[in-house]
């Protein structure tokens, strides 16, 4: 074969091969400067060498290693970057040429063969069904309280500790209430009353929008049911003739509830999974930053800081992008302590601006 025919031939596996390496170094943030000796030393370098030895032909063995050596590059690249080739050749290439094109050249090339493991984790994808929770009372872990009050007035006994105080009163079951409410007076006989550092809510009330501190308590009885780690909404006027105020839906959506009016019985059943969101949202500050790259990749880092006195098992952030949903994990953040993960998203339309949320959350 002659030897400008050997060139040509090396110089399309060797442009992929470039391009690939090129996009590798990009997405994991290297400097431009450094990318490009890199990729340029590592594909050409071979090539170059062998042909500056050699006594003849030097181009067309310049060609032949060039060739060869784009080959094994391309084939190796699953090896040590599993599932990454598609999208480095893209970046690359659309460092010279339209998006597009690049894209459209990425995904001509063959399937990657699955022979390691990605690096990164994926991002789970948000099902678009969501099942529904049992409605079967646990019979084991069930507990039945007085109710006293008719039609929207309907009340029962709680039990609120923090730091080995107890506090009993009665509550008024409010299912339109995000929040758990006590006043002030009550939280000052529990030793847990606000500070100005405590975080701040938008508190929907029968007399109008206010705010409202939220304060974290050891835990809450439901008769001989409890649940640890209760976020408590501030609010005096909340306060209802002997009800000291609002059992909202932190607490009551915890539980499976029945009421038998009949009885005058509230039926408290334990869920076979609590999502803790509502009581750990508000210490739990996000914050996420996107990063996208030529070709299409984007990756995002998000922050969680745990502000509570207590630690987060396990927090799920959400990102949304148009109709697309995914999540991302923290798991063990220690009380006062800042975590990050970073993942990459699958491959999405391009939207102007992602929305970030807390998921779920346990302690």
């Amino acid at each position: 074969m002659p030897t400008g025919a050997v060139i040509a031939c090396a110089a399309v596996p060797a442009s992929v091969a470039y391009a690939a390496l090129i996009g590798l170094g990009l997405h994991r943030h290297a400097s431009p400067l450094a990318v490009s000796l890199v990729a340029t030393g590592l594909l050409f370098g071979p090539a170059l060498l062998s042909g500056g030895f050699a006594a003849r032909e030097r181009s067309r063995i310049f060609g032949v290693v060039l060739l060869g050596w784009s080959l094994v590059v391309l084939l190796g690249l699953p090896v040590y970057f599993p599932g990454e080739r598609r999208q480095a050749v893209a970046s690359g290439l659309s460092l010279v040429a339209p998006e597009a094109a690049g894209r459209w050249i990425a995904d001509g090339l063959p399937e990657e063969p699955e022979v390691s493991r990605p690096e990164v984790p994926v991002a789970e994808t948000v099902m678009a069904e969501v099942p529904s929770p049992s409605t079967t009372a646990l019979e084991e872990h069930e507990i039945a309280l007085p109710v006293e009050g008719e039609g929207r007035r309907l009340s029962v006994p709680v039990v609120f500790e923090h730091g080995g105080r107890t506090v009993e009163v009665w509550m008024m079951l409010d299912t339109g209430a995000t929040y758990t409410t006590l006043p002030i007076d009550v939280l000052r006989e529990l030793g847990a009353a606000p500070t100005p550092g405590d975080p701040v809510i938008q508190l929907h009330t029968a007399n109008g929008e206010r705010e409202a501190q939220v304060v974290l308590l050891d835990g809450i009885w439901l008769g001989n049911l409890s649940l640890d780690g209760v976020a408590i909404a501030t609010c005096d006027l909340c306060r209802s003739g002997e009800n000291a105020g609002l059992l909202g839906l932190n607490v009551t959506g915890g539980f499976n509830l029945a009421l038998n009016t009949d009885a005058a019985e509230a039926v408290f059943s334990t869920r076979d999974e609590n999502n803790r969101r509502l009581d750990v949202s508000p210490f739990a500050d996000l914050a996420a930053s996107f990063s996208r790259f030529p070709g299409g990749r984007v990756e995002v880092e998000v922050d969680l800081q745990n502000l509570a006195d207590r630690p987060i098992g396990e927090a799920t952030a959400l990102v949304q992008c148009g109709t697309s949903m995914w999540t991302i994990k923290h798991r063990d953040v220690p009380a006062g302590a800042q975590v990050s993960a970073k993942r990459r998203l699958p491959v999405h339309e391009g939207c102007d601006s992602y929305q970030i949320s807390l998921f779920s959350a346990f302690w």
